[in-house]
């Protein structure tokens, strides 16, 4: 018998939002609403379909190993060297190959607790020691308290703005006077998923491609926004050297044909962008004053999401399986670190006016 070794038989793998197919189990909700994994609920762009459909004709060929079109339009788009620029499937898989490039023997990762899971699932599929830092009474990162824990040991550093799934941010004054701390020889990733959304919500949001720091990778995707969730597609931002030791352990031909096809038209497509923008500013408005006026406590989000606050797991079961029985989808919290909370992402008015109503239905019990 071939010997599982400790850290991967000890591995609690990621889980996801959605149940499986069947995500509404025997239920015969009205209808049916999913707003458990922040994803566009407008679909794709349409230019991003057509390329799509276009790019099934080339299904028997490789793809390019670069993604030279998609890095040339985002080395435009952004104003960065295509040097700069290193694209994969997924943010998370750029997550994956870090640890691969940067991290070996004894070196640790710091994050907060609370953050996004992600990152601490491939720290122990790499035995790789994962240091957690309580998060701040507001559920904001503890940037002091993470200075304080870096040791001889700390190699990288794992932050989230804003954070999945507390939907909090760091401003530019607090990331730049972190970053200003952390000695050079740390890498610090800073994972800016859901940076379209915080953009358009505040500005003081920072952008950390332009704080000038050598040390820092920033993550971005296509998931949110763009719609492409299912395609697979994000990208790294970070100094030439960083992205040059990425670029030797990532797969080869990662991101595949189709996703790069419909990256490339889904940048050019701004109307769909716009819309989905501000789509999710309106609605997080509406939604914050719709949970306020029923009295249930938030954690204030610059994301496409709210996370609500009960009295403890158990309410949050409650609420989880009354809602999923009427047709509305959302995610506990629970395996982030925070029990007591239930996710609500952001969808289309009339999703959020359905969710609405069946919340209040369920209060009303």
């Amino acid at each position: 018998m071939v010997i599982i070794p400790p850290h991967i038989e000890n591995l609690a793998p990621y889980k996801p939002g959605k149940p499986g197919a069947n995500m509404f189990e025997d239920a015969k909700p009205e209808r049916e609403v999913v707003l458990s994994s922040n994803e566009n609920n407008f679909g794709p762009s349409p230019k991003a379909m057509e390329a799509l459909k276009r790019s099934l004709n080339n299904m028997n060929l490789y793809p390019d190993p670069t993604a030279s079109l998609l890095k040339e339009r985002l080395s435009h788009l952004l104003d960065i060297p295509v040097s700069h620029l290193l694209m994969s499937n997924g943010s998370d898989a750029i997550l994956y190959t870090m640890f691969r490039a940067f991290l070996s023997g004894d070196d640790s990762m710091l994050t907060s607790h609370a953050a996004f899971v992600s990152a601490k699932v491939m720290a122990r599929m790499n035995n790789i020691r994962c240091v957690e830092v309580a998060m701040t009474g507001d559920h904001e990162f503890d940037l002091d308290g993470i200075i304080t824990n870096i040791d001889d040991t700390t190699k990288l550093i794992y932050l989230v703005n804003p954070n999945n799934p507390t939907g909090q941010m760091m401003t530019r004054t607090a990331m730049d006077s972190f970053l200003s701390r952390v000695p050079q020889h740390i890498l610090v990733v800073v994972d800016e998923a859901y940076c379209e959304f915080a953009r358009a919500l505040s500005g003081e949001y920072p952008d950390c491609t332009r704080l000038g720091y050598n040390n820092v990778i920033v993550l971005r995707t296509f998931s949110k926004a763009y719609g492409l969730a299912g395609l697979r597609l994000g990208y790294a931002i970070g100094p030439e050297y960083l992205i040059q030791a990425l670029t030797k352990v990532k797969l080869t031909f990662d991101p595949n044909l189709a996703a790069q096809a419909a990256g490339l038209a889904a940048l050019d497509d701004t109307t769909f962008l716009d819309k989905t923008i501000e789509n999710n500013t309106t609605e997080l408005q509406k939604l914050n004053q719709a949970y306020d006026r029923l009295g249930l406590k938030v954690i204030p989000s610059v994301a496409n999401f709210i996370t609500i606050k009960l009295k403890n797991e158990a309410e949050v079961e409650n609420y989880y399986h009354q809602l999923l029985s009427r047709g509305v989808l959302t995610r506990r919290l629970a395996s982030f670190g925070l029990p007591y909370c239930l996710r609500i992402s952001i969808g289309k008015p009339d999703e959020n006016d359905y969710m609405l109503r069946m919340l209040e239905e369920v209060m009303d019990q």
